[in-house]
């Protein structure tokens, strides 16, 4: 018999994960605000010292690279090396990857958050979307499984039985079998709960649909998890799309008869290089 979880239930049980960093909601509304200046974004890099030393060693590795020789112990100075928009990338996904090894995840399903993360925006950058709200969706979209498996690891294992034994069986149906509701419902929930803006709650919420997206996050969302399981990236295939919208594709632009090479070459290459930098 599936369990009875309310909206309420998931809520208070998202105690037994770590506190979802507040950095992440704060970075994501100076993205909305024109008079938000690089000043006010180191200002918010620096209050966590984790992330600031994690951006100077970036910045000095930048500066190697360059045969820049110094020691670069100034954010201004490490923001001029590395760029604005790289520094959100950075902030957002160490922030993310701190939460997530903090609630004791496997590996694997970091790197394939990390991976659907890097195909959401490069598909963003097709479809002419914010990369970073991108970014958030993907490294988010299976949030609802880490619930499962902290909050409800006995019933987490049932389904995972389950597909093993039914090799057919869709993620989607096996999660209301046991839980009766789907980590996508149990994701968006606890997104809406971290106040997280309403268009990264939609993309988890409906990254596994295959009828058309009305918003092009949610459309880079799923198509990228698609990608980044049809790539095979770190052979995840415990939460694949089984069906890939074409509505969703013609709403970022993206045509199969294209030569697509170099778009998975790069969602191959970023995915590899985050995740040896924040493993």
């Amino acid at each position: 018999m599936p369990l009875a979880l309310s909206e309420r239930v998931i809520v208070e049980r998202a105690q037994m994960l770590p506190a979802f960093p507040t950095v992440v909601n704060d970075l994501l509304m100076t993205l909305d605000d024109d008079n938000a200046t690089i000043g006010a974004l180191i200002q918010l890099v620096g209050r966590d010292p984790v992330i600031t030393a994690r951006v100077l060693s970036i910045a000095n590795a930048a500066a190697m690279a360059g045969r820049i020789q110094r020691d670069v112990r100034d954010m201004q100075v490490a923001v001029s090396l590395i760029g604005v928009a790289r520094l959100r990338e950075i902030v957002l996904t160490l922030s993310l990857a701190e939460f997530a090894h903090g609630a004791h995840v496997g590996r694997q399903f970091w790197e394939h958050s990390v991976a659907v993360g890097v195909a959401a925006q490069e598909l963003a950058r097709i479809g002419r979307t914010s990369v970073d709200f991108a970014l958030v969706c993907g490294l988010l979209h299976d949030i609802g499984q880490l619930w499962m498996a902290r909050c409800h690891p006995l019933e987490f294992q049932m389904v995972r039985m389950s597909r093993e034994q039914e090799p057919g069986l869709d993620i989607i149906e096996a999660e209301r079998r046991h839980f009766g509701v789907d980590h996508c419902a149990i994701g968006s929930v606890l997104a809406g709960a971290w106040q997280l803006p309403p268009s990264v709650v939609a993309a988890i919420r409906h990254h596994h649909e295959a009828h058309p997206p009305a918003d092009k996050l949610v459309a880079a969302t799923h198509v990228g998890e698609a990608l980044a399981n049809a790539l095979d990236l770190v052979g995840h295939d415990q939460a694949s799309v089984v069906e890939v919208s074409a509505g969703a594709c013609e709403l970022l632009g993206l045509h199969w008869d294209d030569d697509l090479n170099f778009l998975f070459g790069r969602i191959e290459a970023r995915s590899r290089f985050l995740n040896r930098i924040f493993s």
